[in-house]
């Protein structure tokens, strides 16, 4: 009997860590980027695809440029900068680029806001796993804890508890109201306010309160839920390293969306996240940091249905 016990502990060790190891190959080694001429990389060696814009690489792929064409790839382990020169076969491997042919230079660091951003794609996998829960189900409202908000990303969302339920979010005075819907995010436009403010959501059906944002736990004691409104100094500081972000990325990259996280704009970053997915259905590597904001953000309902529509995509 021991030996069975001692056998399967073994083969559940080397599961964890064989699936540790997986894990860790799936997040980026670099990111492509100022892409010009003809640009194409491969996941296989066998198709390959232009590159049209900024795009995240894996270990495996392989970037090809043809005559008179150039690229940039920021590596996340080193946060140096390489330069791929034209008439060149460049692979991905482990934390580092390989030329195959043609020409691989180090060109120069890609600055600390940069190399921050790319430091924030690590650990993916530990977002597509979600616990079952088998306790009694009851109406309980959650929401992201803090979060902030500016003039261009005024939104707030939480999850939605059932279509037969309206809300009202309060900020400080100001109060709105969100009708019932069946969509899985509640999705309010806030109108702009001072500072950091304290907010609630109360969960109605029809006029009669069902239950309220509780304040939430930390090390023993319990705090308010917070929206900072970024503005003045905040608020342009914000504005330039975004405008850099899309001078050297573009402007629907996925490495604004980890610059929304560095801020706090958990919203901003879901969308960011969401539009770039949307337009490059193929990087479905990328998916799971969508997930970590979900997460961030308590959006359990939506969550875990694009979790399971993810699982079924990446095992076909």
């Amino acid at each position: 009997m021991k030996s069975i016990i001692k056998t399967v502990a073994i083969v559940s060790l080397l599961f964890f860590i064989s699936g540790s190891v997986h894990a860790g190959k799936k997040d980026p080694v670099g990111v492509l980027f100022q892409t010009q001429g003809k640009v194409e990389y491969t996941k296989n060696g066998k198709k390959w695809k232009k590159v049209r814009r900024s795009k995240f690489l894996f270990s495996g792929y392989q970037i090809k440029t043809g005559p008179d064409s150039s690229a940039k790839v920021t590596i996340k382990e080193s946060g140096l900068t390489m330069d791929i020169g034209a008439d060149s076969v460049v692979e991905v491997t482990g934390n580092e680029l390989a030329a195959k042919s043609g020409s691989l230079s180090a060109s120069e660091s890609s600055g600390k806001l940069m190399s921050g951003l790319m430091k924030k794609f690590s650990k993916a996998q530990s977002y597509t796993t979600v616990r079952r829960s088998h306790k009694k189900k009851t109406v309980k409202i959650s929401a992201a804890r803090k979060l902030a908000l500016t003039d261009e990303y005024p939104y707030m969302v939480w999850n939605n508890i059932g279509s037969e339920y309206n809300y009202q979010l309060t900020i400080g005075d100001q109060i709105y109201r969100a009708p019932a819907t069946s969509e899985k995010v509640v999705r309010v436009k806030v109108d702009s306010f001072v500072g950091e403010q304290p907010y609630k959501i109360l969960v109605l059906k029809g006029e009669d309160p069902v239950t309220e944002l509780k304040l939430y736990k930390s090390k023993g004691k319990t705090y308010p839920y917070q929206v900072l409104w970024l503005e003045g100094q905040q608020k342009s500081d914000v504005s330039s390293k975004i405008t850099e972000i899309q001078d050297t990325f573009g402007e629907d990259s996925f490495m604004l969306g980890s610059f929304f996280e560095k801020q706090g704009m958990w919203v901003a970053a879901m969308d960011q996240y969401r539009l770039y997915l949307e337009e490059n259905p193929d990087e479905l590597e990328m998916t799971p940091y969508l997930f970590r904001v979900y997460k961030k953000l308590k959006l359990n309902g939506i969550y875990k249905k694009e979790l399971e529509a993810w699982k079924v995509a990446t095992t076909e």
